[in-house]
């Protein structure tokens, strides 16, 4: 409960700043109301040893407190910094920075009277929201596998959405359709690979050499012949000269036998 002349002072403050304000005052009007023991300061003002000051307007900070005589002095916030409300700060906020590498982009930069707003980058889904409508952190949408095609894209507050391929189609997990298996036979050609719901069937013209992993077989086939003529001639030379060794030897030792040996003449 407020005493007569608690209540008369707030009368006085009251009356004293609607006057301000009607005479457009550069001056600063500094009442102090004393409730009991506390200090109560106008929304508008805040306290500083003890006295109540005006606050400096959103895109400003205090330079100097007020005193009984001079008002508030009010400096503008450097670029990178803001104050979105009138304030008593001797220092402005800095500026958020949207970081590329964590899947944020810039939605609205930052000014003055406010902060940075930043929204998730093209394939990015936003899981944490900030203040002024933003976004504070990201993760990637979701990939579909092969096998599967992209139903419904992923935006900045919804997943990817990835769905099966029917039999005859296929898809590599990137297209928002599946295709359908190429029909070989209506081609003319022989198939060689069943298709199957992440790869296309695979297809050959008639009487085309037979392939393996895409290498021709006629090639292969003629590489193993000379390899396999080569280690058989090898093997038969390498035989014919064991057996001349051999006999070369066997003629040797008998020439040096004794029996060999004619018997001199008496």
């Amino acid at each position: 409960m407020l005493t007569s002349g608690q209540f008369d002072l707030l009368c006085l403050h009251l009356l004293l700043s609607s006057v301000a304000e009607d005479f457009h005052f550069s001056g600063q009007v500094i009442v102090t109301v004393f409730i009991g023991d506390s200090l109560t300061c106008h929304p508008a003002e805040y306290e500083v040893n003890n006295e109540c000051c005006y606050m400096c307007p959103a895109g400003t900070r205090v330079g100097v407190d007020c005193t009984e005589f001079w008002s508030t002095s009010c400096l503008p916030c450097v670029d990178g910094t803001f104050t979105e409300k009138p304030n008593g700060l001797k220092k402005c906020f800095s500026c958020t920075s949207c970081d590329p590498g964590s899947g944020l982009t810039v939605k609205k930069f930052c000014s003055a009277t406010s902060d940075t707003v930043c929204e998730p980058r093209e394939g990015f889904l936003c899981v944490a929201s900030s203040d002024r409508n933003g976004c504070a952190a990201v993760r990637k949408h979701h990939s579909c596998e092969p096998g599967q095609y992209i139903h419904q894209k992923g935006t900045a507050s919804s997943d990817t959405q990835c769905s099966p391929c029917s039999d005859g189609t296929f898809s590599d997990g990137n297209s928002t359709t599946c295709q359908q298996h190429t029909q070989c036979e209506e081609l003319g050609l022989l198939q060689t690979t069943a298709g199957t719901t992440s790869a296309d069937a695979q297809c050959e013209k008639q009487g085309q050499p037979r392939t393996i992993f895409g290498v021709s077989l006629v090639p292969v086939v003629l590489v193993a012949l000379l390899v396999i003529v080569g280690v058989v001639m090898f093997l038969k030379r390498k035989t014919i000269f064991r057996v001349r060794t051999t006999e070369r030897t066997r003629r040797r030792e008998a020439a040096s036998s004794p029996r060999s040996r004619a018997e001199p003449p008496l």
